[in-house]
């Protein structure tokens, strides 16, 4: 699980933080995480930051993140809409595939689009990650909405890419030197837990955890990376 935490942006770093805690305390075969001092740790760590992290004031892009925050809610909408449309058309050839795919928009929370910024982005990418499965995306071509689904992960990466690029800029001007200090603590809380998993892999229950912790590492690692495109092929003269 090698990731070089120091270069996530704020947003990414705790997102990463809150999607360990959440797989930690919502999966009931980890009865050995319950009190333990490094998940203590990581949470309490993780609720210090959003603290400071919350206070912050949106400008400068504050319309444009919430012009995409909109778009992407059209675009969840939308594909919502038309997949819980044929699962009502019974006799359909398209039904049961439909009934698979919404049900993968029920385990991410069908008011998703209602939810504030850093739990839809959370969820939403969970979502897609799963809607990107080739299983899963042979099924959104059958019931015709690939396009549709094409448009989803677009206005998502838009959505997270400003966010991230708004939340940067407000660390920068408003809360520089707060942040930097609580920042470093969410650091190694999270990397003493990933050292942790990493440690105890080879016991009983501690395999599946660490490979699921793979996964985000992945996941958060692939974003970055991505988003670190994208600002080159904007800025390529920087």
């Amino acid at each position: 699980m090698k990731i070089a935490l120091s270069r996530l942006s704020v947003s990414s770093l705790s997102w990463l933080a809150y999607q360990l805690i959440l797989e930690s305390k919502t999966e009931t075969a980890y009865p050995f995480l319950k009190d333990h001092p490094l998940l203590t740790t990581l949470q309490t760590t993780y609720n210090r930051h959003q603290i400071v992290y919350g206070k912050q004031s949106y400008s400068g892009k504050g319309k444009l993140v919430a012009k995409a925050n909109l778009v992407q809610n059209d675009a969840f909408n939308g594909m919502k809409f038309c997949i819980y449309g044929l699962t009502k058309v019974g006799g359909n050839s398209l039904q049961a595939d439909a009934k698979d795919l919404y049900h993968l928009f029920k385990d991410a929370g069908i008011s998703l689009s209602r939810h504030k910024y850093w739990t839809k982005t959370a969820e939403l990418s969970k979502l897609i990650q799963k809607l990107d499965k080739p299983e899963n995306k042979e099924k959104i071509e059958r019931v015709h909405l690939t396009e549709v689904f094409e448009m989803l992960k677009t206005a998502f990466l838009d959505f997270d890419r400003l966010s991230l690029e708004q939340a940067d800029a407000n660390s920068k001007l408003r809360l520089m030197g707060t942040a930097s200090g609580l920042r470093k603590e969410l650091e190694n809380a999270i990397h003493n837990y990933l050292a942790l998993a990493t440690a105890m892999k080879e016991f009983d229950g501690w395999k599946k955890l660490c490979g699921t912790f793979n996964e985000l590492v992945k996941s958060i690692r692939d974003t970055n990376q991505k988003s670190d495109k994208n600002t080159t092929e904007q800025n390529p003269e920087s």
